[in-house]
């Protein structure tokens, strides 16, 4: 499994990818892994646009019963992945309490939410000058990449 958490906690924040960038992410990791989604079933329309764009993917909190719906069952599920890619949002830090790999990707001034596991590696786009709707699917597949194995 391949985790992805892509929502923001709140719909005004536009600190998101670009959903087609993300679901190229996934493509390209398809290949080898199961795209694990961690999303809320309140984000129906991108739940049901991913689905038709990648028909193997796997969405935890939509078939998890009510009373497991809870972080343990996120970071627990985590622990099963190869690595998770996430933007700054609250799953991130259920994410990072796990012993899997993790890339966040940070719009700005975020690095005071930075978890401080060692498995973590943080994509600071006010560095880079750009923004996470702005990243394409290359920039991304890039800092994993690079990254993949140069965690301390």
């Amino acid at each position: 499994y391949i985790g992805f958490s892509i929502t923001a906690g709140h719909p005004s924040r536009q600190r998101h990818f670009e959903l087609i960038e993300i679901i190229n992410v996934a493509k390209f990791y398809q290949k080898k892994f199961i795209p694990m989604f961690f999303i809320e079933k309140k984000y129906k329309k991108i739940i049901k646009i991913i689905k038709k764009k990648l028909p193997n993917a796997y969405f935890p909190e939509l078939k998890a019963k009510k009373e497991f719906q809870n972080p343990i069952l996120v970071t627990a599920l985590a622990n099963k992945t190869k690595f998770c890619i996430s933007i700054n949002n609250g799953i991130m830090h259920m994410l990072a309490l796990s012993k899997s790999k993790l890339f966040i990707f940070f719009d700005e001034n975020s690095r005071k939410f930075q978890p401080l596991s060692k498995n973590v590696k943080t994509y600071e786009c006010d560095k880079q000058k750009t923004k996470i709707n702005d990243l394409k699917t290359e920039d991304i597949l890039n800092f994993v990449k690079i990254n993949y194995n140069n965690q301390h």
